[in-house]
């Protein structure tokens, strides 16, 4: 009977591993990345060339008040990612997680209105995010993979481009 007890707790662990697996790795939105309330959104595109360094093509940054900003928020507030479940061991170890090495990156800062800041790496099928707790970069995934990072990286290079930003 302790035997079948024993098993049944094996049993009750590995579901509810699985459950919170599937409950951690489902869609979620920036503000279930854990940002507050945004204050600044700053975004840029970088190109990394081998041998010579990360080079910035283009910047720009908007916050409550700015023209674009409805049109950032929205933008921001309509994308979905999956968090690797993994992610919780890599916030966990030791060893520094560094940022991800890319062809090309659209990135996005994200401020909220309590100064805690995150960004967003998205671009070459490895799109990640930093933690707000370890300020580790975690992986996430994006619905579309580059082809939906190119796109998302051209959307925001227009509306931020469109006031003269």
């Amino acid at each position: 009977m302790k035997q079948v007890k024993a098993h049944w707790k094996v049993l009750a662990a590995a579901l509810a591993l699985v459950l919170w697996a599937a409950w951690y790795s489902r869609p979620v939105d920036i503000y279930g990345l854990g940002i507050g309330e945004l204050e600044i959104v700053d975004v840029w595109v970088e190109y990394n060339e081998p041998g010579q360094g990360t080079e910035i093509a283009w910047c720009a940054s908007t916050k409550p008040g700015d023209s674009r900003w409805p049109s950032v928020l929205a933008e921001l507030e309509a994308l979905r990612f999956r968090r690797l479940p993994g992610n919780l061991f890599q916030e966990l170890s030791s060893s520094s997680a560094d940022r991800p090495s890319l062809d090309w990156a659209a990135v996005l800062q994200l401020t909220d209105r309590a100064g805690r800041c995150m960004r967003l790496q998205i671009g070459a099928g490895k799109p990640c995010y930093t933690s707000l707790h370890t300020g580790r970069y975690l992986s996430m995934s994006l619905p579309g993979g580059e082809e939906a990072a190119q796109s998302l990286a051209e959307r925001f290079r227009f509306l931020l481009a469109s006031d003269g930003g």
